[in-house]
């Protein structure tokens, strides 16, 4: 049985459908469960051609499947024997395919493709619990691949072969505008973006990202919508924000909203994962109360420059590598390099994990680490810009796999617009300078071309405002950060300055019942329980509990699964 919105591709003898269902002239069948037509676009020939779009919702009747913007298409054509699969740039719509003996599947889901005998890729889920995302093409699982961004895939479906290329070949040039010239021309291509878009509801932080989709004077953002503590200085200021605006903006307090067990295995479900709890039961409330869409700036990081060396490591490390920005000898090229790798190396256990985890983690902690590097090193070998190569590293697996995770929460309601991530966007982020970029400077530069007065307020993480230079701008947040760190120790509580508040689940029973809810014997339920209850007086906060408490969940229900046939 499929999963729900999802759709699974057979090539080869593996359709078990009727006879009379099957179409005797085609080598591939195209089989859907429950798809949402905000997410899923199909049509099936008579001939038994088909054409599939998911990813992003698309309003028109017609879809360029040649070329796919914000997500992922597969056709086939009985008369050529070829199936083709092709994502588009950002990738964060993956296909997930298998090819053994006889038949080839392909599915938007994973779980979906699980069979028998499936090893798990121990190596990927350590990778995972890690960092979030699985290296390169490789998912939880030995004979299952993904999907890369900008792939295509083509498949003799009278061969069984399978081609792999680069599916938009336009080559990066280097950008020699100002930062000045750079900002008009991404404020107008973004604006003219932006037209493209029906209305939708803007999933609003105080950020820069949330600043630059509502910068465009002519706008589809039709109400702004923001999830958190909303007593806190993040949601203070994104009112002031979108009040300047006169835009209508619904708060919703995440100690209202319900974070449980069964909300998990809903995720689970509808989605393959449960991460990003609350952006699902977002979606859902945007559904039920404006029927719209949602948008978000979560991509914008690339304009911003956040996938960058200077956001990696400790914050000694961001601080002191960034001077490589001012003058390489600071703080050479071979030196950040180094300190990347040391932050991509994996632990030999967890806080999480039984006697049994421990030790099939510490055999693989070094192959993990190693593969992890090796990857990187391919990165790097593949442009002399070795800034851009450890970007493209983080956008390719972090951002693409984990970040973009949270819109995609929307694709069992009324789906989810993607306008930073448009192809068009991304070439020209990718061509201009990283320098131009980090610290949000073009960000910066871009607003201020298009509505300066999202300028006139703080960002949630510093004190200065949006305008002020940098410097004035980062010396403010090392003044925040003294405080919140005086204020904790002396109240042994956060001060509240930040969104991401989930302390009420320490109190509640959220994270017994899910602990108790694990099957897999990779896990130590006593271990977790008394890490848990101490979270609290060693000052750390329930949100990245929560998050790291859903990869658990995440990855116990794919060895689940593969259990069940054990």
């Amino acid at each position: 049985m499929l999963k729900p919105n999802s759709f699974l591709v057979i090539i080869g003898t593996d359709d078990t459908r009727p006879t009379k269902e099957r179409n005797p002239g085609s080598q591939a069948s195209l089989q859907v469960m429950d798809v949402n037509p905000f997410y899923v676009r199909h049509h099936v020939h008579q001939s038994g051609n088909f054409e599939l779009f998911f990813g992003e919702r698309k309003d028109s009747e017609s879809i360029d499947f040649e070329t796919p913007v914000n997500g992922t298409s597969i056709t086939y054509s009985v008369e050529s024997n070829r199936l083709i699969v092709r994502s588009d740039l950002a990738g964060a719509e993956p296909v997930y395919y298998r090819n053994v003996n006889t038949t080839i599947l392909l599915s938007n889901r994973l779980d979906n493709l699980i069979e028998q005998g499936d090893l798990p890729d121990w190596e990927g889920i350590h990778c995972y619990l890690t960092f979030g995302y699985t290296l390169g093409a490789s998912t939880f699982f030995e004979n299952i691949q993904q999907t890369l961004p900008n792939q295509k895939l083509e498949i003799d479906t009278q061969l069984l072969e399978i081609s792999k290329e680069v599916s938009d070949v336009t080559s990066r040039v280097a950008n020699s505008e100002t930062l000045a010239s750079n900002g008009r021309t991404f404020a107008k291509l973004l604006s003219d973006t932006m037209l493209t878009y029906r209305p939708m509801a803007l999933m609003m932080s105080a950020g820069w990202d949330s600043r630059t989709l509502l910068a465009p004077r002519k706008s589809p953002i039709t109400v702004a919508y923001t999830h958190g503590d909303i007593s806190s200085r993040e949601c203070t200021i994104a009112k002031k924000v979108s009040g300047t605006l006169r835009t209508d903006h619904y708060f919703k307090d995440v100690k209202g909203m319900v974070i449980d067990t069964d909300l998990l295995d809903e995720m689970l479900e509808l989605h393959g994962h449960c991460l990003w709890p609350i952006w699902h039961l977002s979606s859902r409330l945007i559904s039920e109360k404006f029927s719209l869409p949602i948008a978000s700036g979560v991509i914008g990081a690339r304009l911003g420059g956040h996938n960058g060396f200077s956001s990696v490591g400790t914050r000694l490390q961001k601080t002191f590598n960034s001077l490589h920005l001012i003058n390489p000898r600071i703080a050479s090229k071979e030196k950040i390099i180094n300190d990347l790798k040391k932050h991509l190396t994996t632990p030999k256990n967890f806080w999480f994990t039984s006697d049994k985890g421990n030790k099939i983690f510490g055999e693989i902690a070094t192959s993990t680490t190693q593969r992890i590097h090796e990857t990187l090193d391919n990165y790097l070998k593949e442009t002399d810009d070795f800034s851009f190569a450890i970007e493209k590293f983080n956008y390719d697996h972090a951002s693409r796999q984990y970040m973009m995770k949270q819109p995609g929460m929307a694709k069992s309601f009324q789906g989810y617009y993607s306008p930073l991530s448009h192809p068009e966007l991304l070439k020209l982020v990718y061509n201009i300078p990283f320098k131009q970029r980090v610290q949000n400077r073009l960000t910066k530069a871009v607003i201020a071309e298009l509505n300066s007065d999202l300028l006139e307020f703080p960002m949630a993480a510093t004190l200065a405002k949006a305008k002020r230079p940098i410097f004035i701008q980062e010396l403010s947040r090392i003044l925040r950060i003294i405080f919140e760190n005086i204020f904790f120790k002396l109240k042994k509580n956060r001060p509240n300055l930040g969104w991401f508040n989930y302390e009420h689940l320490y109190s509640g029973d959220f994270f017994e019942t899910t602990i108790h809810s694990l099957r897999s014997d990779i896990w130590s339920k006593e271990r977790m329980l008394k890490t848990i209850a101490s979270n609290k007086k060693r000052g750390i906060e329930a949100g990245p509990t929560t998050d790291m408490i859903c990869k658990v969940k995440t990855i116990d229900y794919y060895l689940s699964i593969n259990d069940k046939f054990t």
